[in-house]
């Protein structure tokens, strides 16, 4: 049942023809409530009563005793109403479209059953009432639930007619699975009354006796709604006899009639999905078994859906392929096989397995990976860490320059604790073809770059300051002089004359 196998109901109940629900009617005598609907032209949606009368005078054709007779159908009168719920009732009712005497556009009319869900639909089956089949229709689906529809096979009196309106390929052999063909047996004028239309969509297709391995034709069958778009009533040209004779009840008699639509399905019957599949027509995976794409079965195979492996940290997943061309999930037999992609992980895990901790909590020691107590929280309050530590340990990991059991020391490349400024390089090294590095390239030690040497700082990190500046950064002017940046003394300053000018990418030193 449903667009797969993957139910416990057989396959021969599963290709039965299937109408679940039907939509509301527009019909001549309508009733309170309706199940299937019956849409006229656009313009014709809605019929009205006669003002003089609260009856539809559609013609009804009905038999007695003394012979045959004319009547007029009403809602009032459940024995002369004739609303669309009588094509599915399973009684000798029937459901009566306007006849052409109300209007030729009444030729146009169209019977929708929405099925309530996707279904393959093997064939469909109708039998007729007190009028001939019809002369020229479609039968049409729809797979978005009557957003659009599609043709699935026309039916005309003749071949010309068939070309004509549908066109040449409609009357050449069946080559394909999805070919849509024109047929004339069942556009006879006979019967007059009871005709049926048995209309086969898998018999005498390349894959009908192959259906599991036949996408094309599997997705033929495939459809949400169906529609009877009639387009021309049977009449024998019997309208133009009534014109030639001036007798306007001939086009009376003209009209469309439903008796049944067969049906092996009650209305309230849902889909029993098995091998964990969800859905109306089971057509994808249960929330957390997306280890493996949705797959339908197969004669041989039920493609189940997988559960994802979360660690028992999370119950939802989805499918991702590219996960699961790196094969980087982990599936819940321990390989890496699949796409299974965890979704909301609880407990402080993150991961496509929920397999790591999230940041500031690291993996206990004492706790298995699907417990929730397997992520603990770091015990990282120092400053000079950067808040994580250590799987299993729980041994806090320092900031870059850092180092120590406790973060207590400078790294290795740093100094000066508790600041640790990185140790300054020379910039007059030989490191660059004995040409200055570029300021750039200049480890710095926080010194203030007017205030200190070239030199910057020692080995042990302090600022090395001109002069005329001190401070621990030598950001101040020393005593006696003033205006910083500029330092400018009251007194010249003896000895050698020590000055600096900074380029965007180069120092040059002058003495």
């Amino acid at each position: 049942m449903g667009e797969h196998i993957k139910t416990s109901l057989s396959i021969s109940r599963f290709f039965s023809h299937l109408f679940p629900t039907f939509l509301p009617a527009t019909d001549p005598c309508p009733p309170i409530r309706r199940t299937l609907r019956s849409l006229l032209p656009a313009d014709f949606q809605v019929l009205r009563a006669p003002k003089k009368k609260q009856e539809y005078s559609a013609l009804v054709w009905s038999f007695s005793q003394e012979g045959q007779y004319c009547d007029i159908c009403s809602q009032e009168d459940s024995d002369r109403a004739h609303p669309i719920t009588n094509a599915i009732d399973g009684t000798e009712r029937w459901w009566q479209s306007p006849p052409l005497s109300r209007s030729t556009e009444y030729n146009q009319v169209n019977v929708t059953l929405d099925l309530g869900q996707l279904f393959h639909v093997a064939y469909v089956l109708i039998k007729f009432a007190n009028s001939p089949r019809p002369d020229l229709w479609v039968l049409e689906r729809s797979t978005d639930s009557g957003q659009t529809y599609q043709p699935w096979q026309y039916f005309a009196s003749s071949k010309r007619d068939c070309i004509e309106r549908f066109g040449q390929r409609t009357i050449e052999r069946i080559n394909n699975d999805n070919d849509i063909i024109c047929t004339t047996e069942y556009s006879r004028i006979v019967p007059l009354e009871n005709g049926e239309i048995v209309v086969s969509l898998v018999n005498g297709r390349p894959g009908a006796m192959n259906f599991s391995y036949s996408p094309v034709l599997r997705d033929f069958t495939k459809a949400t709604n169906i529609r009877l778009r009639f387009l021309r009533t049977n009449t024998l040209l019997g309208h133009l006899m009534g014109k030639a004779l001036r007798d306007p009840t001939v086009t009376r008699r003209y009209y469309y009639s439903i008796k049944d639509i067969k049906s092996d399905f009650s209305n309230q019957l849902q889909c029993d999905c098995q091998h964990n599949t969800c859905g109306v027509s089971c057509d994808h995976c249960c929330p957390g078994y997306n280890q493996l794409p949705w797959k339908p079965a197969t004669t041989y195979s039920a493609n189940d859906c997988e559960p994802c492996n979360c660690h028992r940290h999370s119950f939802d997943c989805y499918y991702d392929p590219e996960v699961d061309r790196r094969r980087a999930s982990l599936d819940v037999h321990g390989h890496h096989r699949g796409g299974g992609v965890c979704l909301n992980c609880q407990h402080h895990t993150t991961g496509v397995n929920c397999e790591r901790c999230i940041p500031t909590y690291y993996r206990s020691p004492d706790h298995p990976i699907d417990s929730p107590l397997a992520c603990l929280p770091c015990n990282c309050q120092s400053e000079f860490t950067d808040g994580t530590c250590e799987d299993l340990t729980g041994r806090c990991f320092c900031k870059s320059n850092y180092a120590g059991e406790n973060c207590d020391s400078c790294a290795s490349g740093f100094i000066n604790f508790p600041q640790c400024y990185p140790i300054p390089t020379d910039p007059t090294n030989t490191d660059n073809n004995g040409e200055a590095k570029p300021a750039g390239e200049i480890i710095m030690c926080g010194c203030s770059t007017v205030g200190s040497l070239p030199e910057r700082c020692d080995a042990s990190g302090r600022c090395l300051c001109r002069p005329e500046f001190q401070g621990p950064r030598c950001e101040q002017c020393r005593s006696g002089f003033h205006s910083f940046p500029n330092c400018q003394g009251n007194q010249p300053q003896t000895g050698p004359n020590l000055s600096v000018l900074v380029l965007p990418h180069i120092w040059k030193h002058f003495i």
